[in-house]
């Protein structure tokens, strides 16, 4: 997907719009550092569906661990009954587009083609979703990889017993289909100064890594 110079890209569980400023040592740099967080945050808690609060606190911290400072965290939980989304994106576009209004079109756009898109939505559903008896877990996360390198993230965490298909992304999810609590989290992140003048050695590439055009 190509939107006004914007590329989207898959890794693990996250989708993440990249500005067009962005260089590609940048660009792999930060999609290098969600992956292997993802990885680490595994690691530690063996799984993003299990006891989610303290698998996100991993995730976070190991951003640390991969050069980032962290400027902004934030995580709320809800009760998950009654509460109706018009999509699991849905509140996840509001915040970054109450970030950078900018690219919140781009990311729409990018959902859409997306949905037509079928090894990358099946790419990201194997890490975003996780059959469970007659409930799905879906935990997914959006970002914005800006112009000055800062990364603006943020997730959701659900379960829900309604039936999703390959238009999960955008499909609603009425209150009556959910249970436990509601997870949202976001996060404010930048490269530490010396990685935005030198290269820097040992960066794991992602397999996962896929790009829309």
């Amino acid at each position: 997907m190509d939107v006004d110079g914007y590329t989207m890209w898959i890794t693990g569980g996250s989708l993440v719009l990249v500005a067009p400023q962005v260089s590609e040592r940048e660009r792999r740099h930060a999609l290098d550092s969600l992956g292997q967080a993802q990885l680490l945050a595994d690691g530690v808690m063996s799984s993003r569906f299990d006891q989610h609060r303290r698998w996100y606190r991993a995730y976070r911290n190991a951003f640390g661990r991969r050069g980032w400072r962290v400027t902004h965290s934030c995580q709320s939980v809800e009760s998950a009954g009654g509460r109706t989304l018009l999509s699991p994106t849905q509140p996840l576009l509001l915040w970054l587009g109450s970030q950078h209004a900018e690219s919140g079109e781009a990311l729409e756009l990018g959902i859409d083609s997306l949905l037509l898109n079928q090894p990358g939505l099946a790419q990201l559903s194997g890490s975003a979703l996780q059959p469970r008896g007659d409930f799905t877990q879906l935990v997914l996360e959006l970002g914005v990889l800006h112009r000055d390198g800062q990364l603006s993230l943020c997730s959701i965490a659900l379960e829900t017993r309604a039936t999703l298909g390959a238009d999960w992304l955008k499909a609603p999810l009425p209150g009556a289909t959910l249970r436990g609590d509601l997870y949202f989290q976001s996060l404010l992140a930048e490269p530490a100064p010396d990685l935005r003048d030198n290269e820097r050695d040992g960066v794991v590439r992602m397999p996962a890594s896929h790009t829309l055009h």
